[in-house]
C-alpha cells in the first residue's frame, strides 16, 4: 500500500509537471469517454422519455388498429396489412363493447387535419379527432375549463368541441373560450372545454387539438375510415385474456376461419417500448464499438509518451534502483502513471459530456438522462486502457539495469 501511494505521488508530480504534454496524451480518452457517456445520455433519455411521454397509455390498456408497427424492420409488412386490412368501424366497436366482458373500458378515435378559424385569427392544419366519451379516461388527458363530452353529446351529434392549450391561446389570447364558436374546416362548433397543457414531444406540441364526439366526427368526415380502438382490461383480469375476447369478437364479425391471420393490430404500450428499444439497440451496436475505437487510439497515445517518458527518466530510474527499489517498484510506478494518466481522461471526458449535454436538453428537444452505468464503466474502461496500455512500458522500465541507467545523460 506504501509502495502505490507513493507511486501515485511520483506519477502526480511528473503529470503536473508537463500539463500541456498529459492533456494532448489524454485527448483521444477524453474524446472517447466524451462520445461515450453522451451516445449512452442520449439512449437512457430515449427509453424514459418513451416511457413517460410516448408510451402513455399505462398497465392493462392496449390499443386494437387496422395495422401497427409492431417491429424493428416490418414497415413492409405494416404497409401491406394497411392496403389489405378491413377498415374498423363503429359497428365493430359496439360489438367489442358487447362481446368482451374483461374490459373496463372501451373507447375509439380517429383523426384529420383542418384549418381553424375564429374572427380573423386562423390557425393552419391543426389536429382534428374524433373520440368517444370514454376517452377522457383513456388517456392523459385533463380538463382544465368547461367539460368533456357525455354520451348525450355523442349520441345527438352535437357541434360541440373540447380544444387543447395552445388552440386556447391561439385563438382566444385575451378572452374566455367557453361558449365560443370556432369554424373548424367549414363548420362551426361550439366550444365546450379546454384540456390541461401536456406539452411536447421531441419538439412537437401535444396541445394543437380539437377533438369532436365520434359521431358527430363520422358525421362531418365520413363513416368509410378505419377507428383505433382503446381498451383497458378490468382490474385483475389477465391481459393476454382480454386480448383473446377482442380476437374472438373480430375474427367473427370478420368471418376469419382458424387457419387465417388477424386482419387487425393489437398493440401494447410494452410492444411500443420494444419497437422503441430495438431501435437504440441497434442505435447503441452501432455507436459504441465505433466510439470505442478512440479509446484504443487513445491508449496507443499512452503507450507511446510512457516509452518515451521510460527514455526521459532513464537516471531517475537508475537512481531508485541504487536506493533499493525493486523490479516490481519500478513497475507499480509506471503502470499507476499510465492508468492515474487515462483515468484522469476519462474524468475529463464524463464531466464534458454531461455538463455539454445538460445544456443541449435546455435548448433543444433532445431527451438526456444520464443511466449510472455510464460513467462508472467510462472511467474503469479508460483506467484500463491506461493500464493496459503502460505494461510494455512499465516493464521496459523495470527490466533496465541500474548501472546502464546511471551512465545514461
Amino acid at each position: 500500500m506504501h509502495t502505490f501511494f507513493e507511486a501515485a505521488k511520483i506519477a502526480i508530480s511528473s503529470i503536473l509537471a508537463h500539463k500541456l504534454r498529459s492533456f494532448l496524451t489524454l485527448l483521444g480518452v477524453i474524446i472517447g469517454v466524451f462520445v461515450v457517456i453522451s451516445v449512452a445520455t442520449v439512449i437512457e433519455g430515449a427509453n424514459v422519455y418513451i416511457k413517460e411521454k410516448i408510451a402513455t397509455l399505462g398497465s392493462g390498456v392496449f390499443r386494437v388498429q387496422k395495422a401497427s408497427l409492431t417491429g424493428f424492420g416490418d414497415f413492409q409488412k405494416f404497409l401491406d396489412a394497411l392496403r389489405k386490412n378491413p377498415d374498423l368501424t363503429i359497428d365493430d366497436l359496439y360489438a367489442l363493447r358487447a362481446g368482451v366482458t374483461l374490459a373496463d373500458q372501451l373507447g375509439a378515435q380517429d383523426g384529420t387535419a383542418q384549418d381553424i378559424r375564429y374572427g380573423n385569427i386562423s390557425l393552419e392544419s391543426v389536429g382534428v379527432q374524433g373520440v368517444t366519451p370514454d376517452m377522457i379516461t383513456l388517456s392523459n388527458l385533463e380538463v382544465a375549463q368547461g367539460r368533456y363530452f357525455i354520451e348525450f353529446d355523442n349520441d345527438n351529434r352535437r357541434d360541440v368541441c373540447f380544444i387543447g392549450s395552445d388552440v386556447a391561446k391561439g385563438l382566444f389570447p385575451s378572452s374566455d373560450p367557453i361558449g365560443q364558436e370556432i369554424r373548424v374546416g367549414r363548420d362551426k362548433f361550439s366550444v365546450i372545454g379546454v384540456a390541461t397543457e401536456l406539452g411536447t414531444v421531441l419538439g412537437f406540441s401535444q396541445d394543437n387539438f380539437v377533438l369532436l364526439p365520434m359521431n358527430t366526427f363520422l358525421k362531418e368526415y365520413g363513416s368509410r375510415r378505419s377507428l383505433t380502438f382503446v381498451v383497458r382490461a378490468k382490474k385483475g383480469a389477465d391481459v393476454e385474456r382480454v386480448h383473446d375476447q377482442v380476437r374472438v369478437v373480430l375474427r367473427t364479425r370478420h368471418k376469419l376461419n382458424y387457419n387465417q391471420a388477424d386482419d387487425f393490430s393489437i398493440a401494447s404500450d410494452e410492444e411500443t417500448e420494444q419497437l422503441f428499444g430495438s431501435i437504440t439497440k441497434v442505435v447503441a451496436g452501432v455507436a459504441f464499438p465505433v466510439v470505442g475505437t478512440s479509446l484504443l487510439i487513445g491508449g496507443i497515445v499512452i503507450m507511446n509518451i510512457m516509452l518515451a517518458t521510460v527514455t526521459e527518466r532513464t537516471r531517475e530510474i537508475g537512481i531508485r534502483k541504487s536506493l533499493g527499489a525493486t523490479r516490481r517498484d519500478i513497475l507499480v510506478q509506471f503502470l499507476v502513471e499510465s492508468s492515474m494518466l487515462s483515468g484522469f481522461g476519462g474524468l475529463i471526458g464524463m464531466l464534458m459530456a454531461i455538463t455539454l449535454m445538460s445544456g443541449v436538453s435546455k435548448i433543444a428537444p433532445v431527451p438526456v438522462a444520464v443511466p449510472l452505468w455510464a460513467p462508472i464503466i467510462a472511467i474503469s474502461v479508460s483506467t484500463l486502457v491506461g493500464l493496459f496500455f503502460g505494461i510494455y512500458p512499465a516493464n521496459r522500465a523495470a527490466g533496465l539495469d541500474p548501472i546502464v541507467a546511471l551512465r545514461a545523460d
